[in-house]
């Protein structure tokens, strides 16, 4: 995994200097190069310039990215959302943004296509709203160009339980009933423990393969929301100062910006053998 493999020195070695700006939980402004591995992930309809910006990612691959498998859930084939003679919507990754409402934001963005995207196959979805191995990997038409501002993170090298404060980033919703925001956002959340996950969420939640994080307090709304699905939670490598290890994805959540609800997260290293196959291979 990217943990222990020479990429993360290699990847580290890209960023001149790292640029990092204090937290402050509900959704603070990342700042330019700030989380250099987020991803969006859209949608471009047939015959249309505009993209609709639904999803979020991580690279950890100059030609990969980590994201949730029910942002990939559509009315077509794979074949077809693929298939660039098929007229149906197609998958757009963009890497290196900032604000993409916004040309002047010190951003470099990278738009890419997709040649292939592998859902996992365990991937389920309840019809009380429950999700299930979230996660899944998409494969850009070519590599990344590696930059200030676009950079892979790392795959954790184990569960990363230790960390009770985690950072989440997204482009999500503001807050249950907002809009989304153009500009990424950061939030510092806090971990909870298995036992209060299962009863905040009512069972919810799958403590073997998910973990809950939300704001610390009721004085807090820090919180991931609508369009933040498939982004990273993750925490600081403890060997590079430049880089970030993954440790969740941002899965589902059952009211946003409620400390008493807090959000479901895949958890990242139950996955990484499964994710070097396809990425790394053997």
């Amino acid at each position: 995994m990217c943990a222990l493999y020479p990429e993360c020195r290699r990847y580290n070695d890209v960023r001149s200097s790292c640029r990092s700006t204090p937290l402050i939980v509900d959704g603070t402004k990342a700042a330019s190069r700030e989380f250099p591995f987020m991803a969006l992930l859209g949608i471009r309809q047939h015959g249309s310039n505009s993209i609709s910006w639904d999803c979020g990612g991580t690279l950890i691959h100059p030609k990969f990215v980590l994201t949730a498998a029910h942002c990939l859930v559509t009315s077509e084939t794979k074949e077809q959302r693929l298939n660039p003679n098929f007229k149906s919507p197609k998958f757009v990754v963009r890497l290196g943004e900032l604000d993409y409402n916004s040309t002047e934001d010190d951003a470099q963005p990278q738009d890419f296509q997709l040649v292939n995207y592998v859902v996992h196959p365990s991937f389920t979805e309840d019809d009380d709203g429950g999700i299930h191995h979230d996660i899944a990997l998409l494969e850009l038409d070519r590599n990344a160009t590696l930059n200030e501002y676009v950079t892979p993170a790392c795959l954790p090298p184990g569960s990363g339980d230790e960390h009770f404060i985690l950072t989440a980033a997204g482009w999500g919703h503001t807050s249950n009933s907002g809009q989304k925001s153009s500009h990424l956002l950061k939030a510092a959340l806090q971990r909870y423990s298995d036992n209060i996950c299962m009863e905040r969420l009512e069972n919810r939640i799958v403590p073997r393969t998910q973990f809950c994080a939300g704001a610390g307090s009721s004085s807090s709304m820090a919180d991931t929301c609508n369009g933040d699905s498939g982004g990273p939670i993750f925490v600081q490598h403890p060997n590079y100062n430049c880089l970030k290890q993954i440790i969740g994805i941002t899965s589902y959540g059952l009211i946003c910006g409620n400390y008493k609800f807090p959000s479901v997260y895949t958890k990242v290293h139950l996955y990484t053998d499964w994710i070097e196959q396809i990425v790394w291979g053997s």
